[in-house]
């Protein structure tokens, strides 16, 4: 089938547009501008969220669309909500006007479930409201938890930081618990979601089957028994990490840059509870995890080093 895709030149896009061109299905994507990044065989549509022509020849003739572009950086609530509220508005405009029955997935986030901790998480959720509210055709959210893999640019920095120090950097507690997921595993639920796309209106979390997911020592444990080499966790001095985030929000409005880390995304980050199930996505799906945490880190290159 014609898939329209958003965000395929990221790192989870990226995966899942090559897994789709290997399914045997057409993949037309929404860029800001021509990608080499992507094959030849997919076709790009340059624009963004809020460009309506852009997002109308997207959508021409298409049987699924996958909404995976938003913004994870950013330094106040407009910031997020520009791409990831207004962003999804746009595009569901479009599909009510050029293919009002398109079955939408949505790649949303776990932090969803906690809107009040940052506006990434507010703009979040307030997307999938906005899902939530569509009449004319069937929709799904995946709220993943923290995705690594190959191309990944957040938690491999981590992993990567663990492997050449040995110290486990943790930004609240070592009884913290948080879920992790394999980005193949992750695209694996969005095609297993392709066939049963017109029957589906639901938000489900999913997670790469380790069922009580991971405090900071058994991942510390994990990742040196990966990289040879003993890891200990170490929680970073929490006046410290107020000191960098607040230095960031300063230093972003005086060059306009977007931060990663804020105070919102270290309540985030200090969040005791990132723990989720697969009961719900596995139930309509019938999809299930097949990469654990060693598993993955061994398929992913370059990390160790």
């Amino acid at each position: 089938m014609l898939v329209a895709l958003t965000g395929a030149t990221g790192f989870i896009g990226q995966r899942l547009a090559l897994r789709l061109l290997a399914e045997g299905h057409q993949v037309r994507a929404l860029t800001r501008k021509q990608s080499s990044a992507l094959p030849a065989s997919i076709e790009q549509i340059s624009g963004s969220l809020h460009d309506p022509d852009a997002l109308r020849r997207l959508l021409e003739g298409a049987e699924a669309l996958m909404h995976l572009a938003g913004a994870v950086r950013g330094s106040n609530a407009a910031e997020f909500d520009l791409t990831n509220v207004e962003g999804t508005e746009r595009l569901l405009a479009a599909c009510s006007e050029r293919a009002p029955a398109i079955p939408v997935l949505f790649f949303s986030s776990l932090a969803a479930r906690e809107p009040g901790l940052s506006h990434y998480s507010a703009s979040k959720r307030k997307a999938e409201q906005v899902l939530e509210s569509r009449t004319d055709g069937p929709w799904m959210a995946l709220r993943p938890p923290a995705v690594y893999g190959p191309g990944d640019k957040e938690m491999l920095p981590v992993f990567r930081f663990m492997a050449r120090t040995g110290i486990a950097p943790c930004a609240g507690r070592q009884s913290d618990r948080l879920s992790l997921i394999f980005v193949d595993d992750l695209v694996d639920a969005a095609i297993a979601w392709l066939p049963l796309r017109y029957g589906i209106r639901a938000i489900c979390c999913l997670h790469d089957g380790h069922e009580s997911g991971y405090g900071w020592k058994e991942l510390a444990q994990t990742v040196g028994d990966a990289c040879g080499r003993r890891v200990i966790v170490r929680e970073l001095p929490a006046p410290l990490l107020d000191l960098v985030a607040r230095a960031n929000r300063a230093v972003s409005r005086i060059t306009g840059t977007q931060p990663m880390l804020t105070p919102e995304k270290l309540r985030e980050l200090r969040h005791p509870d990132w723990v989720c199930d697969n009961r719900e996505i596995s139930a309509l799906l019938g999809w299930r995890p097949s990469t654990p945490l060693a598993q993955g880190l061994a398929a992913t290159p370059g990390w160790t080093h």
